[in-house]
């Protein structure tokens, strides 16, 4: 694989900067590294539970209007589709495309939407 075929970053834009921090907590365990004085507002660095450097941010919006209809997913890969769904219940969010098998050997996903509507999916197995 080159490098322009990976994928170097990815944000999330919301309104509540605070409680989708809170919620992507609860659900995969993130940490953040916060930008003081963002130019744009408040930005949230995203570091899994992997350690590492940051691979994403939350983006504070506040002209932002709740999604309708698909917007570009991003994948993250899980252990446990299922304990990943139940955890993004629990924290608030929603199934909007249950887990469902690949097929061909290639994993199983799901798709969740966070408490602001963002979709999120979900990736486990090859």
């Amino acid at each position: 694989m080159s490098l322009s075929d990976a994928v170097a970053w990815f944000e999330i834009h919301v309104n509540d900067i605070g409680r989708m921090r809170t919620f992507y907590t609860e659900v995969f365990g993130w940490t953040y590294e916060e930008i003081p004085e963002f130019p744009l507002g408040a930005y949230s660095m995203i570091v899994t539970g992997a350690g590492g450097p940051p691979v994403g941010g939350l983006a504070q919006s506040a002209r932002r209007t709740p999604p309708t209809g698909e917007s570009t997913v991003v994948y993250l890969l899980v252990d446990d589709i299922d304990g990943t769904l139940d955890a993004v219940l629990k924290a608030g969010g929603k199934v909007d495309r249950p887990k469902m098998d690949i097929g061909g050997n290639h994993g199983h996903c799901a798709v969740f939407r966070d408490p602001e509507g963002n979709h999120v999916g979900l990736w486990a197995g090859r």
